[in-house]
């Protein structure tokens, strides 16, 4: 094990409701139902698909640019939201995890689909804890597709079978099933089992709770 990447959303942050309302005000916008189910089917997924989804429940029909334009009012609105973001959002023991991990001298990538990633780390004062975080602008494909974590391990220069990739959305625990990595997922939800390491609270995760699972499936080396 030489490098964690983290997805941000749910792993790290819990900002699950302000992609709800942000995303449910632009859906009564349209006219068309968004239910917290379909906020957790969209976690981590593009937010061009999202808008693609919302406007064909619309029956009518948007170029493009349309989209993108409404996609852009959906982030405005979440970024109101964001205003009310501190430490008191982070998930329970995951700042903890963090510092263990950079003092075993580990790397450390964030592999999140948010446009929004580098400055909710600002606001937590927690950028100073990931050697490289992957802008998704900068990617062809997204979540479910495995580029963005394949990514994060080229630029921190280490093997993908010595990554671990945490994620809480299907989308991205598929990407992570695509590679040699090794996965852990957090969360409830039953898709969460798919992962090599499942557990239902990040109080659970711990560098030497990590580090024994990790052993137990791969063996010492």
């Amino acid at each position: 094990m030489k490098a964690v990447i983290f997805d941000l959303d749910g792993v790290i942050v819990d900002t699950i409701q302000f992609y709800y309302h942000s995303t449910k005000r632009v859906a009564d916008e349209l006219n068309v139902p968004f239910t917290e189910e379909d906020n957790l089917y969209f976690q981590g997924r593009s937010r061009l698909s999202l808008m693609e989804e919302l406007v064909k429940r619309s029956g009518k029909h948007y170029s493009h640019e349309e989209l993108v334009t409404l996609g852009e009012k959906r982030n405005a609105y979440y970024l109101e939201w964001l205003e009310k973001l501190d430490e008191t959002y982070l998930l329970p023991g995951i700042k903890e995890f963090l510092q263990e991990v950079k003092e075993a001298n580990l790397k450390t990538g964030l592999a999140s689909s948010s446009s929004n990633a580098k400055f909710v780390l600002d606001k937590l004062n927690l950028d100073s804890y990931f050697d490289v975080i992957v802008d998704p602008k900068t990617l062809i494909k997204g979540k479910p597709d495995p580029e963005i974590f394949l990514t994060a391990a080229d630029r921190l220069n280490v093997p993908y079978e010595s990554c671990v990739a945490i994620e809480d959305g299907e989308a991205g625990l598929e990407g992570i099933l695509a590679t040699p990595m090794f996965s852990v997922g957090i969360g409830q939800a039953e898709y969460l089992q798919r992962a090599r390491w499942w557990i239902k609270s990040s109080e659970q995760l711990t560098l030497a709770s990590l580090q024994k699972k990790w052993i137990e499936v791969n063996g010492e080396n």
